[in-house]
């Protein structure tokens, strides 16, 4: 999971980085927008329903196929209304440009829900080769893609064609490396004991993909594309960040962490060693990724996109607060207590749409600060949660991150530091080579120094790999 996420996060970075340029900013909003309306299954029904499908303790043919049919069912009346709503929501917006996208990605709804089956199937089984080759694999064919129709001046519609040809890939490609039969068919004591689980995963993928989406549809509004578009720089930054460091050991842990049910000691033990996991990779890459911003930007970006520094230092250090919602979220689901992710993701979700429609109107920065206390303020719901069902006390959640984030803190500071000494020396390039190494080589000293028996265990882990 890990090689997929760095991989995947990897090549969409330096395919982002060559298209960035060369498209703009508005190209980039156009897409952020249209993935408003058409982004629903691939970010809530397929989440849900897999949940659902790796929740259910005696599972048969039956429930796939059930869940299959009901996904397809759903995300072609979500299709169909996307496709019917396009020219109103082109003149919502002021962009004739979005009704014609809309209509040819309308069909990616249904392109999403076929995944649920072969996904939730390989993830039971702790089979993560099969979702990590489909994805690397579909990236990169639709990268291919997308990179030839921007080299050869398509515009936005290289971003269009990309991001449905990854999308096709991504499920067909599953398919085939799981290779189980693909059936449709309805059995209603199957559906009734899914909805059971897949319910309150519904509701609270719903609330995390309005809290991600409903900020963007505002903003949107509010500033335009362009200004959009620079938010959406800021959110892939923080979204590589959550998806390299978080999600892996997500994914898994909400797995593993099933065979504490019955065991407290053991899952209070466990949830302390993730927080210290998640923390040891996120806290380094948000506080020193903030510190270098300016001179990645400057190094790599045109002048259309600096106006968007200070909003992905701002989103990228309000990625920090994620791990501990990862890590009580893993543990909750491991008890199988969905309702409670339920009410935790309305909240959140309630939270940040509040903070969007005050902030907005001031300004891209301002919005982009307030959401990047969102998840800090709103971090005491989770950790009430895992207190009350998994008997984990607050004082042990920021202790074990108290470490990690006083090394990561040191680190940032020495890095943006010797970025106030070296930057009249050095060009943009170079300077930035040599702030990543020093804050590699400060980091490593200090963890080593303050957690060494985490800095050993990720040291042995990466002997493995390699």
């Amino acid at each position: 999971m890990a090689a997929q996420n760095l991989l995947n996060q990897a090549f969409g970075l330096i395919l982002f980085a060559i298209q960035a340029p060369l498209l703009g900013p508005r190209a980039f909003g156009l897409i952020t927008l249209v993935m408003v309306f058409i982004g629903f299954c691939e970010y809530v029904l397929d989440i849900a329903s897999t949940d659902a499908l790796i929740s259910v303790r005696n599972i048969d043919a039956r429930h796939y196929a059930t869940m299959t049919a009901v996904n397809s069912l759903v995300a072609v009346a979500l299709g169909l209304g996307v496709l019917l709503s396009a020219h109103a929501i082109a003149g919502l917006f002021h962009e004739p440009e979005l009704e014609p996208i809309l209509h040819w990605m309308a069909a990616l709804p249904l392109v999403s829900a076929l995944a649920s089956a072969p996904n939730a199937a390989s993830r039971r089984d702790l089979q993560f080769r099969p979702l990590a080759l489909r994805v690397l694999a579909g990236t990169l064919i639709g990268g291919a893609v997308g990179l030839t129709l921007t080299v050869l001046h398509f515009g936005v519609w290289a971003l269009v064609w990309q991001t449905i040809v990854q999308r096709t890939c991504n499920v067909a490609l599953l398919w085939m490396l799981v290779r189980m039969p693909f059936r449709l068919g309805f059995s209603a004591p199957h559906f009734r004991e899914l909805w059971r689980y897949g319910g309150p995963m519904l509701l609270s993928q719903t609330m995390t993909w309005s809290a991600s989406q409903i900020p963007r549809f505002l903003l949107g509004l509010y500033l335009g594309a362009v200004e959009l578009g620079l938010f959406s720089l800021a959110g892939r930054i923080n979204e590589i960040v959550l998806q390299v460091t978080l999600s892996p050991m997500y994914a898994v842990a909400r797995v593993q962490m099933r065979g504490f049910i019955d065991d407290r000691a053991g899952l209070q033990a466990a949830m302390s060693h993730l927080l210290k996991q998640m923390g040891l990779l996120c806290f380094p890459l948000c506080i020193g990724g903030a510190a270098v911003m300016p001179v990645l930007f400057h190094a790599w970006l045109d002048a259309r996109w600096s106006a968007g520094v200070l909003t992905a230092q701002l989103m990228l250090l309000g990625a920090m607060p994620y791990a501990a919602h990862y890590a009580l979220s893993a543990a909750l689901l491991a008890m199988n207590k969905q309702s409670l992710i339920a009410v935790n993701s309305t909240v959140q979700s309630v939270a940040t749409v509040i903070v969007v429609a005050i902030f907005a109107p001031l300004g891209l920065n301002a919005a982009a600060a307030a959401l990047a206390l969102r998840p800090l303020a709103t971090a005491a719901i989770p950790i009430a949660f895992a207190r009350r069902r998994c008997g984990l006390q607050a004082s042990a959640v920021w202790r074990a991150q108290a470490g990690v984030f006083l090394a990561a803190a040191a680190m940032g500071v020495t890095v943006w530091l010797t970025k106030l000494a070296l930057e009249r020396h050095l060009n943009s390039a170079v300077l930035l080579a040599v702030l990543v190494f020093a804050g590699a080589i400060v980091y490593g000293v200090l963890i080593r120094r303050l957690l060494p028996g985490e800095a050993a265990a990720l040291a042995a882990r990466w002997r493995r790999k390699s």
